[in-house]
């Protein structure tokens, strides 16, 4: 404890303190100002959706930290890079505070404000069931209901965006196999399963639990099994609250789940995050590794190498041919719709973005060239709204702030544009 406190000092030296209603942030200024706005609008809409959802409000402001790379967030967090990578733990909640990595530190960033809600909802899980949950409810849970806090999602009468295209395919071979994660071996973290398949299956698994709750007790079933664990083991709880043994609550969780019709979603899989070990890493090679097919990887090698030297059409047609060897790869089907859009044809490639996200929704460079070609469409609406959902996942990319400079002006949203300028000029700063 004494070496993670000094490290923890050492760490926060280059922090700076901001404040909301109900939330204390701390991060570098300097290197993740620009997610400060942005993390607090979040935090502040977390506190009311999950209030209204759990009846929880926290009576003290909750002290949240952003660490800028790996090695601050290891020495603040005690995650390794192991558990970054392999396991996808880019936030946690612990010592009485959230935390989270920038993801300015990772390739492509991460769904890094939905994870300030994720960790938030910890916290409030913690308060309501006195630190008596299992972590199958915590985690199931803080996936479950990590996205309320986006007005779109809260509006939805059923909340499927809990299943990303990857879980649900993970679920559906679970059932097929009958081969869980079960919710005895999530304890007591989901960081110490083998693969991030495992993690993500457990993911799956536990969501869909609280769905299996939702749908079966309404909220009123969630909020009276957390008081209830206050004073009860968790199969005294369930029987409690739901009449029946744990053993049957499980069988009957799993009989819900077979009822859903679940499809698997061909080409999803499982994304291993990269942690950027230098800022100006080829992100095309990181890509490239992302391309299962050899043969889809070596054409699409060649169509960039083509690119680079400024041979579009040539280009074209190799994305092509790779995507002839990998039909469903989300990094082709990206690169060939960018290479519509700089030749004037928008609308061509539309639908291969929009195939790309329904097989990878966590995209930001589909969000980014879906915005490219509804700009060129002058369709602004569309346009801002994609462009600020890849805010949400890598906000610090600058071609976002030149896209959304150019949109907010052409929608008369005078204050945004000028906000968008602001921050582009800060990217180019900080460089």
């Amino acid at each position: 404890m004494k070496l993670l406190t000094q490290l923890t000092l050492d760490v926060h030296k280059s922090f700076k303190r901001f404040e909301s209603a109900h939330f204390i942030l701390f991060a570098d200024e300097r290197r993740d100002g620009i997610l400060v706005p942005h993390a607090l609008d979040a935090l502040e809409k977390s506190y009311e959706a999950i209030g209204a959802e759990l009846g929880y409000y926290s009576k003290e402001k909750v002290r949240v930290e952003i660490a800028p790379d790996a090695t601050s967030f290891n020495a603040i967090s005690t995650l390794s890079l192991r558990d970054i990578e392999e396991t996808g733990a880019v936030g946690i909640c612990k010592f009485n505070k959230l935390m989270i990595i920038s993801p300015r530190a990772l390739s492509f960033g991460y769904r890094w404000v939905d994870s300030l809600s994720h960790e938030y909802l910890h916290y409030a899980i913690v308060g309501l069931s006195n630190n008596q949950a299992p972590i199958w409810l915590h985690e199931g849970m803080a996936r479950f209901y990590e996205t309320r806090w986006r007005k779109a999602a809260a509006a939805k009468a059923a909340h499927e965006d809990y299943l990303t295209p990857a879980n649900q395919t993970l679920l559906v071979q679970a059932l097929e196999k009958n081969q869980f994660v079960g919710f005895k071996k999530m304890e007591p973290s989901l960081i110490h399963l083998d693969t991030p398949e495992q993690v993500q299956l457990a993911y799956a698994e536990a969501a869909s639990a609280v769905d299996f709750i939702n749908q079966s007790k309404g909220r009123s079933g969630i909020r009276d099994l957390l008081s209830t664990l206050k004073d009860n083991a968790t199969p005294e709880a369930i029987e409690k609250v739901y009449g029946m043994s744990f053993d049957a609550f499980e069988t009957k969780w799993k009989g819900f789940l077979k009822t859903k019709g679940l499809k698997p979603i061909e080409g999803s899989r499982v994304r291993r995050l990269k942690v950027r070990k230098d800022q100006k890493e080829d992100d095309d090679v990181v890509e490239l590794r992302e391309i299962q097919s050899v043969i889809a990887r070596n054409r699409t090698h060649l169509a960039d190498q083509l690119l680079s030297k400024s041979r579009p059409v040539a280009a074209l047609n190799e994305y092509r041919r790779a995507l002839q060897a990998s039909p469903q790869s989300p990094v082709i089907l990206n690169k060939l719709g960018r290479v519509m859009v700089d030749q004037n044809r928008a609308d061509e490639a539309l639908p291969l973005l929009k195939k790309a996200l329904d097989i990878e929704p966590d995209g930001v460079n589909t969000y980014i060239q879906l915005g490219r070609a509804y700009h060129a469409a002058k369709n602004f609406k569309e346009a801002r709204g994609v462009l600020e959902e890849a805010q949400q996942i890598n906000p610090f990319h600058p071609l976002i702030y030149r896209l959304l400079g150019d949109i907010y002006n052409a929608l008369g949203e005078a204050e945004k544009a000028r906000q968008a300028k602001a921050t582009l000029e800060k990217l180019a700063g900080s460089n």
